[in-house]
């Protein structure tokens, strides 16, 4: 009988030599909790958050490695890992290089007026970018060089982010629960009592920290007051981090220039949600880490870590719950 168990989405990204060792089962046949299938042995499993729940587990009694094929974890039964000594790795980082691109997307999306650009093409006349300016000495856009971007969450995503904002010759301002050392940092913000002299410190904040009950609604009405009014707002990390309604608030009243969003409190976002008719909003469909290079990331961690479980090395992105 298998000791590793793998859900079959991931089969391509591994190389064929270790599929001996692994029975591999769909996405319905894990929404099955394997039914049909004996998973009493499995040791190591490899499948999305939420299939981590009491009732698979049940089934799995000697699982006692779950790799989460995502960055958060708030979908999995934490309760019940932990109550069975379960080690959680999740998959940080596999997505960072992509997510960190698609940041400065959307900064530049807004920076460079490209909506208002795509506006003038459509009419066939250049004229919303230069705003009847003499075109020899016209402003139409706000260059990112020397803005100051603050990052929320200084991880493998927040790190890559602020390689290609120091790229850009932009400040980096971080905030995170603690003290960050990195060299390419300006200025660290250590401590949720450290927020209020953070944000009014920086021309774009981007959020890239993970929910949970201490953080949900972490920007709110409070955050855009303490916001420059030039100022724009990425969240690329979780949607209920920001609430909502405070978010469309500010952008209506300009408490804060722009904002950009891959996640929102509701997935999907209904058809009848008043964010998609906010003018100065920015919006992706979850899937700022879905570049070209993620697969690539995801294939190798799942096999050292397979490697890692049969060699009885230590495992890479334990969580520590």
């Amino acid at each position: 009988m298998a000791k590793i168990l793998v859900n079959s989405l991931y089969k391509h990204l591994i190389e064929e030599k270790y599929y001996k060792d692994i029975l591999f089962l769909s996405n319905e046949e894990c929404d099955n909790n394997g039914e049909g299938y004996d998973v009493s042995e499995v040791e190591l499993a490899v499948m999305q958050p939420y299939y981590f729940n009491k009732t698979f587990m049940d089934r799995m009694p000697n699982l006692k490695i779950a790799q989460i094929t995502g960055a958060g974890y708030e979908r999995v039964d934490l309760p019940e890992v932990k109550s069975r000594n379960v080690t959680l790795c999740n998959s940080r980082g596999v997505m960072s290089i992509s997510i960190a691109e698609d940041v400065f997307c959307k900064i530049l999306f807004i920076s460079r007026e490209v909506r208002t650009v795509e506006q003038d093409k459509a009419t066939h006349h250049w004229d919303g970018v230069s705003k009847g300016q003499d075109q020899w000495m016209c402003t139409c856009y706000q260059d990112v060089y020397g803005k100051t971007l603050g990052i929320m969450g200084y991880g493998s995503i927040g790190h890559e982010i602020a390689v290609r904002a120091k790229a850009f010759g932009m400040k980096i301002h971080v905030y995170d629960v603690v003290e960050q050392k990195d060299p390419i940092i300006d200025q660290c913000f250590a401590g949720m009592d450290r927020l209020p002299e953070f944000y009014p410190t920086c021309d774009y904040v981007v959020v890239s920290i993970p929910l949970n009950e201490r953080t949900r609604h972490i920007i709110d009405a409070k955050t855009f007051e303490l916001m420059k009014d030039s100022a724009v707002l990425v969240n690329v990390a979780r949607g209920p981090l920001v609430k909502t309604e405070d978010l469309i608030e500010a952008l209506k009243e300009g408490k804060i220039k722009a904002a950009a969003l891959d996640v929102y409190e509701t997935e999907p976002l209904p058809a009848d949600s008043p964010l998609w008719d906010v003018e100065n909003l920015f919006m992706t469909s979850h899937k700022a880490g879905m570049g070209d290079t993620w697969k690539g990331f995801i294939g190798a961690l799942i096999m050292r870590n397979i490697d890692h479980y049969q060699n009885g090395e230590m495992l890479e992105n334990v969580i520590q719950l």
